[in-house]
Parts: structure tokens; C-alpha cells; sequence
């Protein structure tokens, strides 16, 4: 892992104080509902504290800055020292990422020139859009693609993310990541607290092959099966699983027998972009040939209401596939004969599903209307409960609702009253809590990390 995804906080958030109540709205959408960790001096600042001191050892701890710019901000001394900060991170750590939401008309390029060469993002009068939301999520989940992918085949890759590692792995996954290879590179997201065997099992068994690069690692004089513990636990579960596994190394790195016996030396300082699509090497090829159909393919499920909403249906079904990672099912991707059979089936067979139980018409602003469709479809995902002989499939029930609403459930099928509902009253709030309900089931693409989107 980076050491930028190990920092405990997502971002740390600046802001006047003449704008506070904006920044408590924020802050609380960001922790509340999108389940970002965000350093706030409210919470975070010991009164009598040196505040100026601790701005690098603040700014350390975190992955990416927000401020809310405006004209109290831009002549804000202590906001421009927070910018001072947060300029020094992104000159010494390239994932360091700055974020900029402007209240009002504050010329902030010609007051911040220093942020003119920075995208910032217009929220007027502390309203929060939907696509503006969206963008906020991606940017601090270092995210810039909408993860819909398809005629891809998706291999696991272990490796390590250590400074030292990044020179040849990078450089691997940059080759096996051209076009012509049709692959996705997925992995264990970057921010996991612990390694999990069941997690690791559940993202390799929808994958058609293991790629493993090993790294240089050597705790004593020579290198042991121990200092490769994660990589040789990743690599029982694929062999459990039936899959392919390509072992790489650099030709003068030290191994165990037990990997040296079966890794493919390759060499140094090599351009293997260039190189692999100009003469695919024959280890690359049998690799290929030797990718099969994935043991337990995963989809994610989203049961919502298409009458006045088809456009943010999809825009949502989008969103939840860049938070995971994971292909979605909504129920018009289902036609022809035995249609309900295979909404069943895909609901049943779903490794989460969502289901929005009641939404605004657009017809009638500020009356939510019980989406019925929606309600049967989330019945069919409570039964598959207990009948698909295997864990318990995860059901998130949302409902949209005015502020002052949220709780209420009469409106709401008898069966559903008792049940645990996520409500929301507008999309920005939908997008968090979906991101924040999502973030067990997200994997890491590299695709994106290495070139541009499939």
C-alpha cells in the first residue's frame, strides 16, 4: 500500500469561520452519510493548542484538503496558511489532491494565484448538486473514471505498493493494462485497516486469472516464504479456486524456492509496453489462453423506480459501479421470455443489492411517491435471505423523503415498516449513503492508475 492511503483521514477541511455553519453541513455530509474520516478543527483542535505548528503535523495525516473558498476564505490568514500547507503536500506526494469548493464570486484565481492551475468546484450559497457531490466523492476516493467496463477479463493482482516496488510493478501493470490485452487489473482496495482471507477469496473468485509480482524482500540473509506471507495466502486461495496464477520477477531478485521454482525471470530496466505488443512473449500468451470463466462472477443490484427517473437511475447505477468496482443489474437490463425468472434470479444471485423504496416525481415536487416495483423487488432480495444456501445476501433499503420526514414509515408497505431505511431528502445524500454502504464491497481498478480508460 501507498502511504498516502494508510494517513487516517481522508481530508482535512478548511474554512472561515464567517462560513462555519456552511462547513458543518459539509462536514456533516462527508462523515455522516458518505462515512469519510475528515479532520475538522471543531473536533479535532485542543483549545490553547500551538495552531500554527500543528498545521504540517495536521496536514500530515491527511490524504486531501477541502476548502471552502469564498470571500471570508481568500482573506483568511489562517486559510491561506492552510493553502500554503496543502500546496507544500501535493509538491511532495503527487496523490495529494486539492479540492476547492467555491461558495460565492471570489475571484479565487486572481486571489489564490496559486490555485489557478487547480479545477475548483462551484457550490453557491453551500448548496450541494448532485454532480457536484459526485465529483467530491471521486476526488477524494483518488477515483477519475465511471467504472463501467465491459469485453474486459478481470485478473487479481498481488504486489507491493512499497516505493521500492513501484519502479517494476508499475511498470508490469502498465504493459498488461494496454488495450490489447482486454484486462482489468483489480485488487484489494488500497485503504483496508487488515488483510482478510474471506474479503480476498470473495474478489478473486469473480476474477480469470492471478497475477502475482514479486518484490524484493529479504528480513534476513536470505529471503523466506514469511516476507512473502500475504502474496503465498493470496496465491493458496487462487490454486483453492482453480485459477491460473502468473508469478513475474526481475531477474536478479532473491527468492524462496517454493516461488523461485515457478516465477518467469524478467528483465531489467525493460520497456514492457513497448515490448509485449510488439512480440508478445510465450509466457504472456499461454497466460492468456489460460484465463477461465471466473468461479463466483459478482454483480451488485439496484432495485429503484424508472418512471420519471431513468437518467438519475443511471447515473446512480454508475456511481455505485465506480465505488465498487463491481458490475450493477438494474431490472431493464432483463428482456424476452421468463423476464421475471431472470429478475429473480439476478436479484438472488447479487452480491449486494440496493433498493430505493420510495422517490420524489418529478411531477410533483416534494412528494415522495412508494415506488411498488421497487417494493417487490426488495421482498425478493429479503427472501433470498435465508434460500440461497450460502452467506446472507446484503439488502439496503433507501427511501427519499422531506427533511422533517425522515423516520416516518406508514407511507410504506407493512412488511417494509420495521425494517432499517436509509432516508434521504435530496441526490447529494443518496450518493454518500451509498458510498458509505458500499465501501465494504470496493475492490481497486489499476487500469486507471496506469492508462487511460478501456
Amino acid at each position: 500500500m501507498n502511504t498516502l492511503a494508510n494517513r487516517p483521514y481522508h481530508a482535512v477541511l478548511s474554512y472561515s469561520h464567517k462560513d462555519r455553519d456552511t462547513a458543518l453541513k459539509l462536514h456533516r455530509w462527508l462523515t455522516r452519510d458518505a462515512g469519510f474520516q475528515i479532520w475538522f478543527d471543531e473536533n479535532h483542535l485542543e483549545a490553547g493548542s500551538p495552531v500554527a505548528a500543528r498545521l504540517a503535523e495536521q496536514m500530515a495525516t491527511c490524504r486531501n484538503w477541502i476548502v471552502l473558498a469564498s470571500k471570508n476564505a481568500v482573506t483568511s490568514d489562517w486559510v491561506k496558511a492552510e493553502r500554503d500547507q496543502a500546496l507544500h503536500c501535493v509538491t511532495e506526494n503527487r496523490d495529494f489532491s486539492l479540492v476547492a469548493l467555491r461558495l460565492d464570486d471570489c475571484p479565487l484565481g486572481q486571489s489564490w494565484p496559486s490555485m489557478a492551475r487547480f479545477n475548483w468546484l462551484d457550490m453557491p450559497g453551500g448548496v450541494l448538486t448532485p454532480a457536484v457531490a459526485r465529483e467530491v466523492i471521486d476526488r477524494l476516493d483518488g477515483r477519475a473514471w465511471s467504472g463501467r467496463q465491459t469485453g474486459l477479463r478481470d485478473v487479481y493482482v498481488s504486489r507491493g505498493w512499497r516505493p521500492a516496488d513501484r519502479s517494476f510493478a508499475d511498470a508490469v501493470c502498465e504493459g498488461l493494462c494496454a488495450r490489447k490485452w482486454l484486462l482489468r487489473l483489480v485488487g484489494d482496495a488500497p485503504d483496508q485497516a487488515t488483510f482478510s482471507a474471506d474479503r480476498i477469496r470473495e474478489i478473486l473468485s469473480a476474477c480469470s486469472g492471478h497475477l502475482v509480482i514479486l518484490p524484493r524482500r529479504v528480513s534476513g540473509s536470505t529471503p523466506t516464504e514469511q516476507d512473502y506471507r500475504y502474496m503465498t495466502r493470496e496465491l493458496a486461495i487462487s490454486a483453492e479456486l482453480g485459477i491460473p496464477a502468473l508469478l513475474l520477477a526481475e531477474a536478479d531478485t532473491p527468492l524462496p524456492p517454493s516461488l523461485a521454482s515457478s516465477a518467469v525471470r524478467l528483465a531489467l530496466d525493460e520497456d514492457y509496453h513497448e515490448t509485449w505488443l510488439v512480440e508478445p512473449p510465450e509466457w504472456l500468451e499461454k497466460f492468456m489462453e489460460e484465463l477461465k470463466t471466473p468461479p463466483e462472477p459478482q454483480h451488485l443490484f439496484l432495485a429503484a423506480e424508472f418512471k420519471q427517473n431513468i437518467e438519475r437511475v443511471a447515473h446512480l447505477r454508475d456511481f455505485m459501479e465506480a465505488v465498487t468496482g463491481i458490475p450493477c443489474h438494474i431490472g431493464r437490463d432483463f428482456e424476452g421470455q421468463g423476464l421475471r425468472d431472470q429478475i429473480v434470479s439476478g436479484i438472488a444471485s447479487a452480491s449486494v443489492v440496493i433498493a430505493n423504496l420510495a422517490s420524489f416525481d418529478e411531477s410533483a415536487p416534494g412528494i415522495a411517491g412508494v415506488n411498488l416495483n421497487t417494493c417487490v423487488e426488495a421482498g425478493i432480495a429479503v427472501g433470498a435471505l435465508s434460500a440461497r444456501g450460502k452467506k446472507p445476501l446484503p439488502v439496503f433499503l433507501t427511501a427519499q423523503c422531506l427533511p422533517d420526514e425522515k423516520g416516518r414509515t406508514a407511507r410504506l408497505p407493512f412488511m417494509f415498516r420495521d425494517s432499517q431505511i436509509t432516508w434521504y431528502s435530496s441526490e447529494a445524500e443518496l450518493l454518500g449513503h451509498c458510498r458509505r454502504l458500499l465501501l465494504p464491497y470496493r475492490r481497486r481498478i489499476m487500469n486507471y492508475e496506469f492508462t487511460k480508460p478501456v
